[in-house]
């Protein structure tokens, strides 16, 4: 038994081990799952097989992530890059760039603009300013390729490490992409086109053009666009002439240009620059013992002027002109380079000639108090918006200011102006205004102007009382038609309104040499007669009796005595006599562009005319005949200095040259010895006549050398009196002869020309007869053949009771309109 049993055993082993067993393959499978159940279990192959298990998953995951991931960021790429814009757009790219208006000498007096820019190929921008906005910027811009990762991770970390953001991460290339190609809304996506746009770019353009394209589109504050046009706007400088401590602040500005604004936050400005002159240092651009000096060195900021430099009112007519001819963008867009008539110092003299007049006429007549009054939360929110306004900006003396009053203890008026406070004082040329100080209490608000900085914010004042009157002046040249200079009210600041151009007035005994010129064609010479007595004309139940200033009449009087003391009536007379239709063709044909009723009141000045254009109708007088064309702009040239234009001066014979030094003779006794002698302190022949209209509402002087006209107007835009007495030879004419004596300052003394086509012998003043030369006698210009004793002289001698009656309407549509002188 045990035998077999062992032999039993043996077998089994046999069975197992000594002979493989012959299966058919669908054996093979329940074989091998049999011995995987039947194979001894342990720890450590369990935790083998687990592992094998996550590392494959793991791999499989990782690869199918690889793969999925590599699908969403192609599928990604595709669609932001197929929603750029192409980067051939900048290659092509027109920017807005700002027009310049030039005066006759080639001085900047304004720019017209959207975007204040001056395009600056890049080797016309100076290294050191270059080297300044890489080193604030991108100190690694000539080296990568559109996008910098070593800038962004240093960026990051300065900006951690202080707190703010102080450095940018954007290359240069990405932010020329970002100004030119993108919006500044700030996203991830805008971030990767960004990105993806600036590689490209790369590929596209040199690293000068991508520069130049930075340095001419950059934003920096004040609304100048790249670094010419900033220079101009903080300095008033070009490029060439910057200090590397100029450069500096504005490569700061790009960052935040209204943070860093010097007319607002100098101190962050400050600071700024010391970070860029930081960095130049670090990148090489400038030594160490450069960086100290420009850190030291004073800058002084350039007044701000915005569109306007000089002569506020020319620039702005021009611009209109402008809009005109070339449609309502061009100025703003094209880059134009205009040259005017405009001269500097003609357009300072008139400024502050009219401004001076008014103000002697405002002293006269007109004293203003205090503008308005608010209370304290309206005071406090009035001062605040000063401040954001104005800024930490030092106050012009050139300048009015509105002030706030903050105390009036003890006698002595406290203001303030933003940030700025002071004392407002009295000096000796302002004691007329010491009641008002008295009056005024806290809360007022009040004009002031500087009457001298002082340490930070703390300034002294002097009252500034702008008048609520208005005024204009024009000056041209009669020979040419170039208008020399022109200002359309008292303060620009104030109103932007024209009153050179725009305002149409009744002009008054301004109006008589247009009259008497007429006279002087229909037969009538300055030695004519007429009787200076009553004359009346019914009109529709209405009686109209003219009468003289002076409320007299003066019996027999002569033609040039008439215009010499602007005698109403024998100018009345006379447009009776030569008719009111034929003077109102004549007043056409010296090109008068004016409504003219067919009254006898347009003889006294009636009709409204613009001070242009009644200035230029004397430049008839002034010309010999000829009217010129206004010229306000001489040439212009396009962005590539092409000529657009190149004007000539435009005239033409309206009168003869006889008739036209006649009514100078005339106009030349106005001064002399009539309603303009103000004007004889000149000092020099001139000719001119004043003008007063009903009620003393408005005051005109037009007067003239040979080489220069001018006209001025003074009164209420409302049309209210001026005040008693206040007549065009006591209000218009000082204007007028202050502003000729600082424009004519150097200018040889010349005398009218008088036409070969005249005959000049002496006359009796009084009866216009001819008489031998002597004490007493008048040297008289007359056409050949009118002469008094010549064979065929026809002078007109009228009187009262020889006047033909006239048929025309007498003047009951304008009130029975009169003139003051």
């Amino acid at each position: 038994m045990p035998a077999k049993a062992g032999m039993t055993s043996g077998a089994r082993c046999s069975i197992s081990y000594a002979k493989p067993l012959a299966l058919d393959p669908s054996d093979w499978r329940r074989y091998r799952l049999l011995t995987i159940m039947t194979r001894p279990r342990t720890k450590r192959g369990v935790l083998a097989r687990f592992v094998r298990f996550w590392r494959n998953l793991f791999v499989t995951v990782a690869i199918l992530g690889v793969i999925g991931g590599g699908l969403a960021v192609a599928l990604v790429y595709w669609e932001i890059s197929s929603t750029l814009p192409p980067v051939d757009r900048m290659t092509d790219y027109h920017a807005p760039v700002a027009t310049q208006v030039f005066a006759d000498d080639g001085t900047l007096i304004g720019e017209l603009y959207i975007e204040r820019r001056y395009l600056t190929p890049i080797d016309q921008i100076p290294a050191m300013v270059r080297n300044a906005f890489i080193a604030a910027e991108d100190d690694g811009f000539y080296h990568h390729k559109g996008v910098d990762v070593v800038s962004i991770g240093r960026a990051l970390f300065n900006n951690l490490a202080s707190g703010a953001k102080v450095q940018g991460g954007s290359t240069i290339t990405q932010q020329v992409v970002k100004s030119l190609l993108l919006t500044p809304q700030k996203s991830y996506t805008r971030k990767l086109r960004e990105m993806l746009l600036a590689v490209r770019l790369e590929r596209q353009l040199s690293k000068d053009e991508i520069l130049y394209l930075y340095l001419n589109h950059i934003y920096l504050g004040s609304g100048a666009y790249g670094v010419a046009a900033a220079a101009r706007e903080y300095y008033a400088k070009p490029l060439d002439e910057l200090s590397l401590a100029e450069a500096a602040l504005l490569a700061g500005l790009p960052q935040a240009p209204s943070r860093y604004s010097p007319f607002r936050h100098w101190s962050h400005a400050k600071a700024r620059q010391r970070y860029v002159l930081d960095r130049m240092a670090a990148a090489g651009f400038i030594t160490v013992e450069e960086r100290d000096a420009a850190r030291r060195a004073p800058l002084a900021l350039a007044p701000r002027h915005g569109n306007f430099i000089h002569a506020p009112d020319y620039v702005e007519h021009v611009r209109r002109l402008l809009e005109e001819r070339y449609g309502e963008t061009a100025p703003y867009e094209l880059g134009l380079k205009v040259y005017t008539n405009a001269n500097v110092a003609m357009q300072t003299a008139a400024e502050n000639a009219l401004r001076d007049g008014i103000r002697e006429l405002d002293a006269r007549e007109h004293y203003q108090g205090a503008l308005r009054h608010l209370d304290p939360t309206e005071a406090a929110t009035f001062t605040k918006q000063q401040s954001q306004s104005l800024g930490e900006a030092p106050l012009l003396r050139t300048r009015p200011y509105e002030a706030v009053v903050t105390d009036t203890r003890n006698g002595i008026v406290r203001v303030r102006i933003g940030i700025f406070r002071g004392p407002v004082q009295t000096t000796p040329t302002d004691g007329h205004n010491a009641p008002v100080l008295r009056s005024l209490s806290i809360g007022d608000v009040i004009r002031v102007q500087v009457a001298a900085p002082g340490k930070g914010t703390d300034y002294q004042f002097m009252l500034d009382q702008s008048p609520l009157i208005e005024g204009a002046l024009v000056a041209l040249e009669p020979t040419t038609g170039a208008v020399k200079a022109m200002v359309g009210g008292y303060d620009w600041e104030r109103s932007q309104f024209n009153r050179v151009v725009q305002a149409a007035r009744q002009p008054g005994s301004a109006f008589k040499p247009l009259v008497y010129a007429a006279a002087l064609d229909h037969n009538y010479t300055p030695a004519s007669i007429v009787v200076d007595g009553p004359i009346s004309f019914a009109d529709n139940n209405h009686v109209w009796s003219p009468h003289n200033y002076e409320n007299k009449f003066f019996g027999p009087t002569s033609l040039r005595d008439a215009l010499t003391f602007s005698r109403n009536i024998v100018t009345v007379k006379i447009t009776v006599n030569i008719g009111v239709k034929y003077l109102i063709s004549y007043l056409h044909q010296l090109g008068l562009n004016a409504t003219l009723e067919p009254n006898l009141s347009v003889a006294l000045g009636s009709a409204e005319v613009t001070l242009l254009d009644l200035a230029t109708t004397y430049a008839v007088f002034a010309n010999r005949g000829q009217r010129p064309e206004p010229i306000f702009i001489q040439k212009i040239t396009d962005a590539q200095g092409n000529v657009l234009e190149d004007r000539t001066p435009q005239l033409r014979q309206v009168i003869s040259p006889e008739t036209a030094y006649q009514i100078t003779s005339m106009l030349e006794d106005v001064i002399r010895r009539g309603t303009g002698k103000k004007a004889q302190e000149l000092q020099r022949p001139a000719a001119g006549k004043t003008g007063t209209t009903n009620d003393f509402m408005d005051a005109w002087f037009i007067g003239y050398t040979p080489q220069l006209l001018a006209g001025v107007w003074v009164g209420f835009d409302e049309k209210r009196t001026i005040g008693s007495k206040e007549t065009g030879g006591r209000v218009a004419a000082p204007i007028w002869t202050r502003f000729m004596q600082r424009a004519l300052e150097g200018q040889p003394i010349l005398d009218f020309q008088v036409p070969d086509g005249l005959s000049c012998v002496p006359i009796n003043a009084h009866s216009g007869q001819r008489v031998r030369y002597g004490e007493g006698a008048l040297l008289e210009c007359f056409h050949k053949g009118t002469e008094p004793g010549a064979p065929q002289a026809a002078v007109a001698q009228l009187v009262a009771d020889e006047a033909p009656p006239s048929a025309e309407p007498a003047a009951a549509t304008l009130d029975f309109f009169r003139s003051e002188d």
